[in-house]
C-alpha cells in the first residue's frame, strides 16, 4: 500500500498524487484536509481515503504489510519517514517499508538503524523502467547507484524490465527481488524466473502457499 503525508499532518493510504480521477474532484493528496477526506468518495462508491492508522487497525497483524512511502517530489524533508515509524511503533504485525525515492530509502535506513533490534524492519528500494514517467522520475527510478550506499534489504523491480543484469547482480549477493506488477498467470511464470516474490495486480494467484516470504 502507498502512504502519503498531507499538509494537515495525516498519513493517508492512497496511490495518486492527484485525486481528480479517483474522487472526481480536482485536488492534490498533499492538500487533502481531514474534512475533504471524510467527504470525498472513491470512484462513485461509499468508500473514502483511509488513514494509515485506520488500515493498521483493520489489518491488526493478520497479514504482513508492504508499505510504500510516496511524495510528489524529491526533497530533504523526511517528516513522512518519521510519521510512518511513529504510527507503526506499537503495531503488532509484520511489515516492511520501501520507496522509489532514494533519499527516502536513505532516511528509512538511518531511522531503522536507530531502532532497537527487535523493532527493525526490512527496507526496500523500488526500481524499474518507468517508461510512462517524467524524465527525472524515470532516471531516478532506473538508477541503482544509491543502493551501494543505502544497502536495501530487498529490491522491488518492474516486471517489464526483466531480464535485468543489475537486479541479477544484487540477487546473487543475497538481496531478494520482488517483481511488480504481475497481472496474469503467464506474466507470473515469466517473473518467477527472475524474482523471489511477486506483487500481484488484477488477479488472484492459484498458488498462494508459494508466495509467503
Amino acid at each position: 500500500m502507498d502512504v502519503q503525508l498531507t499538509r494537515a499532518g495525516e498519513l493517508v493510504v492512497v496511490h495518486d498524487h492527484d485525486l481528480t480521477e479517483l474522487t472526481g474532484q480536482s485536488t492534490s493528496t498533499a492538500e487533502l484536509t481531514p474534512a475533504d477526506r471524510q467527504r470525498l468518495r472513491l470512484n462513485g462508491t461509499d468508500q473514502r481515503i483511509p488513514t494509515l492508522v485506520e488500515v493498521l487497525e483493520r489489518v491488526a497483524g493478520r497479514v504482513p504489510l508492504l508499505i510504500e512511502l510516496k511524495r510528489p517530489s524529491l526533497s530533504l524533508n523526511f517528516d513522512l519517514v518519521d510519521e510512518v515509524f511513529r504510527q507503526t511503533a506499537g503495531y503488532p504485525g509484520r511489515y516492511a517499508v520501501e520507496s522509489f525515492d532514494p533519499l527516502l530509502v536513505a532516511a528509512l535506513r538511518v531511522a531503522v538503524l536507530r531502532m532497537p533490534p527487535h523493532r527493525r524492519v526490512p527496507v526496500g528500494r523500488i526500481c524499474g523502467l518507468l517508461r510512462s514517467a517524467g524524465p527525472v522520475t524515470r532516471m531516478v527510478g532506473r538508477s541503482m547507484a544509491s543502493n551501494l550506499v543505502t544497502r536495501p534489504d530487498f529490491l522491488a523491480y518492474e516486471v517489464g524490465g526483466f531480464p535485468s543484469g543489475l537486479t541479477a547482480w544484487w540477487r546473487r549477493r543475497g538481496v531478494p527481488v520482488i517483481a511488480w506488477p504481475v497481472v496474469s498467470p503467464e506474466q507470473e511464470l515469466f517473473a518467477r524466473q527472475f524474482a523471489d516474490n511477486i506483487v500481484f495486480s488484477g488477479y488472484r494467484p492459484s498458488r498462494g502457499k508459494d508466495l509467503a516470504s
